[in-house]
């Protein structure tokens, strides 16, 4: 028997990882209006089972472990996703930072834009937010090491002659 998010996961994306348009336009908007209630109302917990979630969000309980999903990379103690089911105690407590460079980091513009963030960071708390996990993602390459300048393992040799040599 295929777990809650197995089953998810077959329905909102094909075989070869592509996202399936018409579920993700029924979620997206559900997943939204629990982002904006927490954003606006500054609630950075919740709890309940998955069936009580989905009760008080008005979801189905496959949509509610699609949320945990979505969650779980800003949790302190990720959740084993494919154990959960509809009585699985969740207890969800938001960074709001990490929260809002996650969704930067997935490009997840109708979330990170969302005007309730006004009540969580200034503007400039924000951007400072989006350029940091827009610099995390940037590889930054050290300077080339010339053929004849000194090793960098110390030894006074030239690099072609130690660490270089053979390359």
């Amino acid at each position: 028997m295929s777990s809650m998010y197995e089953d998810w996961m077959r329905k909102a994306f094909t075989q070869d990882g592509r996202s399936v348009d018409a579920v993700w336009k029924d979620y997206m908007p559900k997943e939204q209006k629990i982002y904006e209630y927490m954003l606006g109302e500054k609630v950075n917990e919740i709890h309940g089972t998955v069936k009580e979630l989905a009760n008080r969000f008005q979801m189905t309980p496959e949509y509610i472990v699609a949320f945990v999903d979505g969650f779980n990379e800003v949790l302190d103690t990720p959740y084993d996703m494919t154990t959960i089911t509809e009585d699985s105690q969740i207890d969800i407590v938001v960074d709001f930072g990490k929260l809002y460079k996650k969704m930067v980091e997935y490009k997840a513009e109708h979330l990170y834009e969302l005007p309730q963030w006004d009540g969580i960071f200034t503007p400039e708390e924000r951007k400072a937010l989006f350029l940091e996990q827009k610099k995390s993602r940037t590889i930054v390459k050290g300077a080339k090491i010339g053929r004849n300048d000194p090793c960098p393992c110390g030894s006074g040799k030239k690099y072609k002659h130690c660490c270089g040599a053979g390359h």
